[in-house]
């Protein structure tokens, strides 16, 4: 159980824009990492670290890509943003709980969903958008 990873990463996880992608593979990184904490029974002392950095990390990550999709002029960008601060508002509930009750499991459900959800569909629509931007530059 303790070699399990919470999420693999896979080729069908880039998007193909090189800080995305090295951003996403970090925010999975850090949901492994807190799975693997929870799992070998680590206490708070380092699960609550742990998910103090994967929230930091999730808003700079969205800060990075909403950046991209503004310049970009990726035409759905509003609603895109819209469903970032959706998921922050979401998101506060969540870390919330599991910083204060312990309850990192519901957390990490929250995420993998989160993950295949918004990564694997969402992401994919802007990518054309900013690859052209990115090449332009």
């Amino acid at each position: 159980m303790l070699n399990n990873l919470y999420i693999n990463w896979t080729k069908e996880n880039e998007v193909g824009i090189k800080i995305i992608d090295e951003q996403h593979r970090g925010i999975v990184s850090t949901v492994n990492s807190l799975y693997y904490f929870i799992q070998s029974g680590h206490n708070q002392e380092i699960i609550k670290p742990t998910i103090i950095i994967l929230q930091q990390y999730i808003k700079v990550h969205f800060q990075t890509e909403e950046e991209l999709i503004l310049k970009s002029s990726y035409p759905d960008a509003s609603e895109h943003i819209k469903m970032h601060r959706d998921w922050m508002k979401k998101s506060k509930v969540i870390f919330y709980e599991a910083l204060n009750n312990q309850d990192s499991k519901m957390l990490l459900k929250f995420l993998k969903e989160w993950w295949i959800q918004h990564i694997r569909h969402e992401d994919v629509k802007y990518t054309p958008y900013v690859e052209k931007l990115i090449t332009h530059q």
